[in-house]
């Protein structure tokens, strides 16, 4: 996970958009942790890979998603 200031990730972010698919970024702010930033596809494939085995269904990815929090 890299750890960055917010300052630096203002001054390039088309950078850090680039790194984000290695690896997640966490933005701090005055040293703690403001946001957390994630490759949306590679965070997919990690919830699908949690629900594999647990949902035998033709539903979509988002549709299996919304039930499985549901029960949460």
């Amino acid at each position: 996970m890299i750890m960055i200031s917010i300052s630096d990730f203002r001054k390039d972010v088309k950078k850090y958009a680039e790194l984000v698919r290695q690896e997640d970024i966490v933005v701090t702010s005055n040293g703690k942790p403001v946001m957390k930033i994630t490759d949306p596809i590679k965070d997919r494939k990690q919830k699908l890979k949690s629900l594999k085995g647990i949902v035998k269904t033709d539903k979509t990815c988002e549709e299996v998603m919304e039930e499985k929090l549901k029960t949460l």
